[in-house]
């Protein structure tokens, strides 16, 4: 099968799980019949640790921005700008992946999803 859902309606609904974040993830990782399959549980899962480290950049790069001097911490505002557009992107290549029927694996954030809360066997 190759990463392939077993419906088309799943791959829309996989790609809707990065829509709001952790948010949609959560819905769509507990909600029938979507929990159940596969492929939407690991795009639900991925939304939600992809999410929650998107959070933990920015509230770094804020602490930053709010403990250096003013100089500084404009060029690191700069930054965070440059950050937030390159993840925006990454999120909307990581929907449309899902949207393809592809289960694409961010690389280390994927590992430590595993980790931390193992895929169950359905």
């Amino acid at each position: 099968m190759n990463g392939e859902p077993s419906r088309p309606n799943n791959r829309v609904i996989g790609a809707l799980a990065y829509l709001l974040g952790f948010v949609t993830g959560i819905i769509f990782l507990y909600l029938e019949p979507y929990n159940l399959d596969d492929f939407v549980r690991f795009h639900a899962r991925q939304s939600i640790a992809f999410s929650v480290a998107w959070f933990a950049i920015e509230v770094i790069l804020g602490v930053f921005i709010g403990v250096m001097p003013r100089p500084l911490s404009g060029l690191l505002q700069i930054v965070q700008g440059l950050v937030n557009l390159a993840i925006a992107c990454f999120w909307v290549f990581l929907m449309y992946q899902a949207y393809s029927g592809e289960r694409y694996r961010i690389p280390e954030l994927a590992d430590i999803m595993d980790q931390v809360a193992p895929p169950t066997a359905t």
